[in-house]
């Protein structure tokens, strides 16, 4: 009886362990078979390339309009400041001394505009320069895309001396534009301006060096002006520009030298800070209109804000 139960017993675990084999077995070959269908995980995504910054950047070049728009119900701000010595006067020493006219008197302006829709703006600009207001309306028409080649926008302005109390100059350009990617963009801005004969005046500032250079021509029997500007904006880094301008007067009154500026730019966020060079005060469609300085050369900057 003994015998039989030991033998049993041993023919039970005999059985366990064929059948623990068999199970090991099952699970060595069937595993790699499970681990082959089981699909492998994604790759992880790319980060994204920040896009680049697009060429048409302001509302402005440096003082000539862009076909830029703003959002409706959208602002923007401006400020325009242009100091008053020229740079072109006296030694290095002596410019280094005055940090290179820094510490001289400098013209300024403020501007404010709003978006009443996206492509229709209104605004108003009030510069030192004779206390010169002026109120102005943009509609940007046609904006390039598809088979439109250019943008184009139309400026209506009335500006007026002495805080909009005299000499009232009625203006009207049209701006258009073509971007080349996202490098270059290039303006061209024919204007008209009425009675921009007004002498240019800036009261409580005759100490400071404020030669505005006026000079009569064999043209000054004229009221009106009619000019031309030109500008583009080249972007050589993310978030930097080289900007300029010319404004060359067809007919008219049209003292002393064409406006010309050049400047570089740097944009961060919603603002936008440019350092210029330019040969006038003038940041109004009159006050381009009456010219510039022959021979100065005026350091300035512009600081923009959209919200």
């Amino acid at each position: 009886m003994r015998i039989a139960t030991v033998t049993g017993q041993s023919m039970i675990s005999s059985s366990i362990r064929s059948t623990l084999r068999l199970t090991a077995a099952v699970l060595f070959f069937s595993c790699p078979a499970v681990l082959a269908q089981t699909p492998a995980p994604p790759p992880a995504p790319d980060v994204p390339v920040a896009p680049a910054r697009p060429a048409q950047i302001d509302l402005n070049l440096i003082n000539l309009p862009t076909t830029m728009s703003i959002a409706r119900h959208h602002s923007y701000f401006r400020l325009t400041h242009r100091f008053a010595a020229d740079l072109r006067r006296g030694s290095f020493s002596e410019q280094a001394a005055d940090l290179f006219s820094i510490d001289r008197g400098a013209i300024i302006g403020l501007e404010y505009r709003f978006g009443i829709t996206s492509n229709i703006q209104a605004g108003v600009h009030r510069s030192l320069l004779s206390k010169t207001i002026q109120t102005f309306g943009r509609w940007d028409a046609f904006r390039q895309a598809g088979s439109m080649p250019v943008a184009i926008s139309l400026t209506l302005s009335v500006e007026g001396l002495n805080n909009m109390r005299e000499k009232y100059q009625q203006g009207v350009a049209v701006t258009a534009s073509r971007t080349f990617g996202d490098r270059l963009a290039l303006y061209a801005t024919p204007a008209f301006v009425a009675g921009t004969h007004a002498v240019d005046f800036i009261p409580g500032h005759e100490g400071h060096d404020h030669d505005l250079g006026l000079e009569e021509d064999e043209h000054s029997h004229h009221q009106d002006t009619w000019f031309a500007g030109f500008g583009g904006r080249l972007r050589f880094s993310g978030t930097g520009y080289i900007t300029g301008e010319y404004t060359p007067r067809l007919h008219g009154y049209d003292p002393n030298s064409a406006e010309w500026g050049i400047a570089v730019e740097k944009r961060t966020g919603g603002h936008t800070l440019q350092l210029n060079f330019t040969n006038c005060f003038g940041t109004t469609l009159g006050q381009l209109a009456r010219g510039g300085s022959p021979h100065d050369v005026y350091l300035g900057f512009n600081i923009t804000r959209r919200f």
